[in-house]
């Protein structure tokens, strides 16, 4: 019983930490954010936080790693072609940004340094690297380009286009973004 009210506290501890992050990336750049505002927030001590986390950078990619978790889980579905594969990868890409669009816009319109820009190239990456990988052992073909370029040419290419797309406020409806992107890949 002593374990689990550990885990419980350990996951509500992280809960309000990362919700105290994510708010306050709202309201002000992240490199003025101090693990004081974060603990203040979250109404956490500061001693508590430094039990889970070194500092701010590594709670905000312990953020990142979690959610690029769920994406990790997706597979292609029974039936589907490797195009309805990626194309349900792309409005995965597209749903996501506009769920979480304040986040993405107010902490990269204030990055002073590439750490911010570091985490999402590496949980795009890291999840079409993935997907790419699955393709070559799902068909038993080998990838005429190395995956790892692949991986760093789409990653490149979705967050500039899923960027813009906010930045210009979402106007263009997923569905459109979607084929548009689907139209650029070479299949």
């Amino acid at each position: 019983m002593e374990e689990q009210t550990i885990d419980l506290r350990m996951i509500r501890t992280y809960r309000f930490l990362s919700d105290a992050l994510f708010e306050l990336v709202l309201k002000k750049p992240f490199e003025e954010i101090t693990v004081t505002d974060i603990c203040k927030k979250a109404m956490v001590h500061r001693t508590t936080f430094y039990k889970h986390f070194e500092d701010k950078y590594q709670l905000l990619e312990t953020m990142f790693s979690d959610e690029q978790r769920k994406f990790i889980e997706l597979h292609i579905e029974e039936g589907e072609t490797e195009q309805e594969y990626y194309r349900r990868i792309i409005r995965q890409m597209f749903e996501y940004a506009s769920k979480y669009k304040d986040f993405f816009v107010q902490s990269t319109s204030h990055i002073k340094n590439d750490f911010m820009a570091y985490l999402l190239k590496n949980t795009v990456s890291t999840y079409l690297d993935r997907c790419f990988r699955l393709d070559e052992k799902r068909l038993g073909i080998p990838s005429p380009v190395p995956i790892a370029i692949m991986s760093e040419y789409y990653t490149g290419a979705a967050i500039a286009l899923i960027m813009w797309w906010l930045q210009n406020g979402m106007r263009i409806p997923i569905d459109q973004m979607v084929d548009y992107m689907s139209s650029m890949i070479v299949w």
